[in-house]
């Protein structure tokens, strides 16, 4: 082989060598710059998702519901909304339309001037009784937390809650 086709492919292969290098790095570059958001999504899993699963919980009668008073319920919506809100565009679109149909299963909003949200709910259910079955002392005043109007199936429920759960782990990042 001549030396001038010789040279010629060592020019080509340090070529090729060198291109592929500045590909390799400017993609390192990038994944080190996507890390930062990832881990803070993930941060914000971890307050979310537990709200989440207390809502569902509390709702479906399921899990640990007896811990969870109807004022501990309000105070995790008002949490979970401001948290989900605060965080809105390092989420998902879906995850967050997925969030108001869960939200608007389990709550009835804008009950009146400065009202709290409703819960979509019983106080006597087929799974229980919120007034006995619970590890909290039950009040009076919890009756008025209920809305039992045109209540969701669990069904729906269940269904909200898998859609939120998805969207959010979705908005990670995470695949299957």
């Amino acid at each position: 082989m001549p030396l001038w086709l010789q040279i010629l492919f060592f020019l080509l292969a340090a070529g090729l060598g060198g291109a592929l290098i500045l590909r390799l790095t400017s993609i390192d570059h990038a994944l080190w710059q996507s890390r930062p958001l990832i881990a803070r999504r993930l941060e914000i899993y971890d307050r979310i998702a537990p709200d989440l699963n207390r809502i569902y919980c509390f709702i479906r009668l399921v899990g640990y519901w007896k811990e969870v008073s109807p004022a501990d319920l309000i105070d995790t919506k008002r949490r979970l909304d401001k948290e989900v809100n605060i965080n809105r565009h390092l989420l998902s679109e879906e995850f967050y339309r997925a969030h108001l149909e869960f939200m608007a299963l389990t709550f009835r909003t804008f009950t009146g001037p400065g009202e709290d949200a409703k819960i979509r709910s019983t106080v006597i259910h087929d799974l229980g009784d919120r007034r006995k079955h619970v590890h909290y002392e039950w009040m009076d005043v919890f009756e008025f937390f209920f809305d039992p109007v045109d209540l969701p199936t669990d069904y729906q429920i269940d269904t909200a809650y898998m859609d939120v759960m998805n969207a959010l782990k979705a908005s990670l990042g995470v695949e299957e």
